[in-house]
């Protein structure tokens, strides 16, 4: 599909998701928003500054083989932050400078009025992501992402608890899989945000995506069903909207 404008988003958003009686939404009639977080909740790429403060020599030469598809996202960032070295206090200093989109933290409570759940997927660092959502009091949202393990020294090396074998990215976290474990619970639609490739996959299996940057173009490549966005101001007015739209709709059949 082509890029839908903001009023039709508004539309297709309430028609999917927000019912229109005065019944309580089953499973199937609930939503979920499934969000990245490296360059979409966060201003810039976290492993990228981790690694360009921190990392050793050979960084940048995974990163090429990464590109150029030689090996999959979990070996190249594996190896990556094998290399870092850093003390946690050097790591938390960084971290705390990190920015997020200044709009995300109305959006979870604009989604946390409308009853919508919000998850974080990343295929970035558990820990990293933790640290920077907890100086915004959004600690209780949950994140799925690798796990980031400090030897208590300097040195620290990756988990990848929500890896699958059949990931056709070789992503250290399958975002596919989050998908096909919400759709098991039956929640319905599923929306998503995100910014760029490690969103690619995803995009396909979702009804729904917010895109900024480079997801923008894929979505309009494969003719996926996607709202252009330049932050999350985008997305809550979209959740507001229909919000509003649906208590009409139930007035007005009552």
């Amino acid at each position: 599909m082509n890029n839908i404008a903001p009023t039709d988003t508004i539309l297709t958003v309430n028609s999917r998701f927000l019912s229109t009686s005065k019944q309580v939404k089953t499973a199937s009639q609930q939503p979920i928003i499934l969000s990245d977080f490296d360059g979409t909740i966060s201003e810039k790429d976290v492993t990228d500054t981790l690694l360009s403060h921190f990392g050793k020599t050979g960084c940048d030469e995974l990163e090429e083989l990464w590109l150029a598809g030689k090996i999959g996202s979990q070996e190249c960032m594996s190896k990556q932050i094998a290399l870092l070295d850093a003390s946690l206090d050097e790591v938390n200093q960084v971290l705390s400078e990190m920015k997020i989109d200044p709009d995300f933290k109305a959006f979870v409570h604009a989604a946390e009025r409308n009853k919508i759940p919000v998850h974080v997927v990343s295929d970035g660092l558990d820990y990293a992501i933790r640290f920077i959502l907890e100086q915004h009091g959004l600690g209780h949202l949950p994140i799925f992402a690798n796990q980031l393990l400090h030897d208590n020294q300097r040195g620290w090396r990756l988990a990848f608890p929500y890896a699958n074998k059949g990931c056709i990215k070789g992503s250290g976290n399958c975002k596919c899989n989050h998908v096909k474990q919400q759709q098991l619970k039956q929640f319905n639609p599923i929306l998503y945000v995100g910014d760029g490739t490690s969103d690619f996959c995803v995009s396909n299996r979702v009804d729904l995506v917010f895109a900024k940057d480079k997801l923008i173009t894929y979505c309009q490549e494969h003719n996926l069903n996607y709202c252009a966005i330049n932050s999350f101001a985008d997305v809550t007015d979209a959740i507001e909207k229909a919000s509003y739209l649906s208590s009409i709709q139930a007035q007005i059949t009552n």
